[in-house]
């Protein structure tokens, strides 16, 4: 690691002790305790997942670190910068930052969500979207620079040429060649209006009878499949499930303090 990756790491922390009797050094009658040049080690070895070890070439970087932002805030305490009305203001900013990420971590932890309130979340989800009915289709693309060479595709396919063909010799886009021009499933009632009203006619195998224009140019599309609209496998999104369940948690919390609390 280099020295300067090491400083930024240690001056962007802050590190608080329980005063220790072994201090590294003394910088104008203020020691630095050797405890804290051990969390700073600790820190920076956690941070680069052990690729990093504790070594004596390190402690004495992270000691010579420690060594600067004790000047570095000796030097702007004497000069009062602390006493400023903006570094106050800003202080006030950072210590209502973080008691509110201190409370939001509380409720979440308090909420005990687990894997039984994610697998209900996710059941539920799935439920609602076999209930709606909705669809999904697998659909594949040849994009064009214009109108007219749109037309000129959709007229060879209609003469028995084959869209795999016809997209790695004719789409614009610069990945086609690789992905075939493939769109991925997309759930019709999810994407755009437009785009969701061009594929919808369009049955399993079926290509497009005139072409789509967006931002990107002209496009001719051919639906490969067609399913019923399905959630992806809970493993898959189970990280984003349990944040939706915290943030709807944390949500909840503010909303019940807000109805207790007196405001004019």
């Amino acid at each position: 690691m280099k020295h300067s990756r090491i400083a930024a790491l240690l001056l962007a922390a802050t590190i608080s002790l329980p005063a220790a009797a072994e201090s590294i050094a003394v910088v104008n009658g203020t020691a630095i305790d050797k405890a804290e040049l051990d969390a700073a080690v600790a820190n920076v070895v956690q941070s680069n997942g052990g690729k990093v070890q504790d070594s004596p070439e390190l402690r004495e970087q992270l000691k010579s670190s420690l060594i600067n932002r004790e000047v570095i805030l000796q030097e702007a305490a004497r000069r009062g910068l602390d006493k400023q009305p903006a570094f106050a203001q800003r202080l006030n900013e950072v210590r209502a930052g973080m008691l509110r990420d201190a409370l939001f971590g509380d409720i979440v932890q308090k909420a005990g969500i687990d894997d039984a309130q994610i697998k209900a979340f996710y059941d539920q989800q799935a439920a609602k979207l076999a209930a709606a009915k909705e669809v999904e289709v697998h659909a594949y693309q040849i994009t064009l620079a214009n109108e007219a060479d749109a037309q000129k595709v959709i007229a060879a396919l209609k003469k028995g040429a084959k869209f795999e063909d016809l997209v790695k010799s004719k789409s614009v886009d610069p990945n086609a060649k690789q992905s075939g021009g493939d769109m991925n499933w997309g759930n019709l009632s999810q994407m755009d209006p437009k785009l969701a009203e061009a594929l919808k006619p369009l049955s399993k195998g079926q290509y497009s009878s005139k072409p789509y224009q967006s931002q990107l140019g002209w496009h001719v599309f051919k639906v490969a499949d067609i399913r019923n609209a399905q959630l992806p496998p809970l493993e898959q999104i189970k990280p984003q499930i349990a944040r939706q369940l915290q943030e709807e948690a944390i949500a909840k919390a503010v909303e019940d303090l807000r109805a207790k609390s007196k405001i004019q």
